[in-house]
């Protein structure tokens, strides 16, 4: 393979590994993809085979981005699609995490969004926020439907979106697989006979309670199960799933692996994340400590039920009260301790 080849191909092999991990562990797995990007780094310097690009292309990236130099605060949407086998879409979204990294204050935070949750989707009205990556992938909106889905948050929530990494059903499976499955305590047994079959139909699942090793066929099963629970259990379930995957990553030596592992999720992963700006972000988070990330949910606390003739049910938000947590994740200064 020629320099130009090897170089390249690397390229594509580091932008999917950093993407998927930082997808499927939100923050929490920073630390593991930073080792990684620095490992690999610092082996192409030993070798001086490669030269990989510091610097995404301006064209292809969101409208308004951070100052990089100025560090300041970078948000990002991460999304996780209901495609099924041998769609081509549109897909509404069934997981969406926005997640902030404070260069300043070297902080973080993640906020959780129940996918009924009864929003102004701009251009379409009000609509449960999971449809908005739907429409905008229907309608060609610009940047299609992570575009539509990103102005839908800021629209509502006042967060400045910058990026987006979506992931489908898919790829989160097979990377739980690579992984070896991950181990999860199970706080109460699940029984669900309306489990989504992939084939517009339903399945029963059963999951124990208890300390379990989950393959990535049990892991999704679990983070996206409802009927045994409400949807905020559903997405405590999530985040749960996340530090699983984020702790087993942190223990295994992916750095053989990155081919392999990016050849089976090159064709799952999306995101306008640019290689240096990856390298960037994981550089920061790799200094912000576990104790400085912050994590919220909109959750009951935040939302009225309520059941529409047309919709079913959704949620309405209680503005004022995800407002204060907003705030407190993407807005507050840093601690004077």
């Amino acid at each position: 393979m020629s320099r130009q080849g090897s170089s390249g191909y690397l390229s594509r092999v580091l932008r999917t590994t950093a993407y998927t991990l930082f997808l499927m562990g939100s923050l929490l797995s920073a630390y593991l993809f930073y080792a990684s990007v620095r490992d690999i780094f610092a082996y192409m310097a030993q070798s001086g085979s490669v030269q990989l690009p510091l610097g995404g292309d301006p064209a292809t990236g969101p409208e308004t981005v951070p100052d990089w130099s100025q560090r300041e605060r970078v948000n990002l949407l991460l999304l996780g699609v209901d495609q099924r086998p041998n769609e081509e879409g549109p897909w509404r979204s069934d997981t969406m995490i926005v997640v902030t990294v404070d260069p300043e204050s070297m902080t973080a935070g993640a906020l959780s969004i129940p996918r009924d949750l009864y929003v102004e989707i701009p251009g379409y009205g009000e609509r449960r926020i999971n449809m908005a990556h739907f429409l905008g992938d229907a309608y060609d909106y610009p940047g299609g439907g992570p575009g539509l889905a990103m102005e839908t948050i800021e629209y509502n929530f006042g967060i400045p979106m910058h990026y987006y990494i979506r992931i489908n059903f898919q790829g989160f499976r097979e990377i739980v697989d690579y992984l070896g499955g991950v181990t999860i305590d199970v706080e109460q047994e699940i029984w669900d006979y309306r489990y989504p079959d992939g084939q517009y139909g339903y399945t029963t699942i059963h999951i124990p309670a208890g300390t379990q090793l989950m393959d990535g066929r049990m892991a999704l099963q679990y983070a996206r199960t409802r009927h045994s629970g409400t949807d905020f259990d559903r997405l405590r379930r999530q985040r749960q799933v996340l530090m699983a995957i984020r702790e087993k990553a942190l223990r295994l030596d992916l750095i053989p692996k990155i081919p392999a592992l990016a050849s089976t999720m090159g064709q799952m992963v999306k995101t306008n994340l640019q290689l240096g700006e990856v390298v960037t972000l994981a550089q920061i988070a790799s200094r912000i400590g576990a104790e400085d990330i912050r994590f919220a949910v909109i959750d009951e606390s935040m939302t009225v039920p309520i059941v529409l003739e047309d919709e079913g049910d959704v949620l309405f938000p209680k503005r004022e009260k995800i407002r204060q947590v907003v705030e407190g994740i993407f807005y507050a200064a840093p601690s004077e301790e």
